[in-house]
């Protein structure tokens, strides 16, 4: 069985979080008692709750475990990317600390992967827009419309927050430039770019008590200029 290298990022994540990664890691490894789970943890030069106590509880989950840490915010996309540049397994996965995705959901990703796909993107149900602010709400929508006519893609929702990948896929990620959000956007044109590709896309279930947060209309209009950017990548 191959090893398994998870990447979680963190800015500014609450006082409690290694509490939340601690319980979705342990439930994870026990799906899969007899491979090697190796832990990543990127912090995003958070301003608080990632101190010295924080980072000795990490270290307490695994003694193999990773932690990345610079002083200034770099956005989501450049935190994966530092991350997964040190990662050694021959299959990735990244998620956000706090496991907004159902657990099922990662085994399934993980099934996937061991039947050599090389991409596995979980999209978002019903469920995760119910729970959405209106604005944020309204925003997946017009990404997703975005994605379908402007990009063609057959997998819209590209921002589910939960993808896995072997090392064809990890060559792909790590060409990508964008800092902020839409690098799960770019990372899914990219490889739908290319024929040698495979990607496998299932439906996920958000965990309940998950309240996603309110995005700024500064970062929309960021992101816009991002999304213009994917438009010209060229194979």
């Amino acid at each position: 069985m191959k090893n398994i290298d998870l990447v979680l990022p963190c800015y500014n994540p609450p006082e409690d979080f290694v509490g939340l990664v601690d319980l979705y890691f342990r439930n994870i490894k026990a799906f899969f008692p007899h491979r090697q789970l190796n832990l990543y943890i990127v912090n995003d030069g958070s301003t608080h709750n990632f101190t010295s106590l924080q980072i000795n509880q990490l270290r307490s989950l695994q003694k193999t475990i990773q932690i990345i840490s610079y002083p200034e915010n770099r956005g989501k996309g450049y935190a994966l990317r530092k991350a997964v540049a040190e990662t050694n397994s021959p299959l990735v996965i990244y998620t956000d600390y706090d496991f907004p995705i159902c657990i099922e959901s990662m085994i399934k990703l993980i099934e996937e992967l061991d039947k050599d796909t090389d991409i596995v993107m979980v999209s978002r149900n019903q469920d995760y827009y119910r729970v959405l602010p209106i604005t944020r709400k309204f925003y997946s929508l017009m990404s997703k419309q975005l994605n379908r006519i402007f990009l063609r893609l057959e997998y819209s929702d590209t921002q589910g927050g939960l993808k896995g990948f072997n090392l064809k896929g990890k060559e792909i990620f790590m060409s990508t430039t964008i800092n902020q959000f839409l690098f799960d956007t770019e990372f899914v044109y990219r490889a739908s770019l290319r024929k040698d590709v495979s990607i496998v896309n299932i439906k996920g279930k958000i965990r309940e008590g998950i309240k996603p947060n309110r995005i700024p209309f500064r970062v929309i209009i960021k992101e816009l200029i991002n999304f213009y950017r994917i438009t010209k990548i060229k194979v």
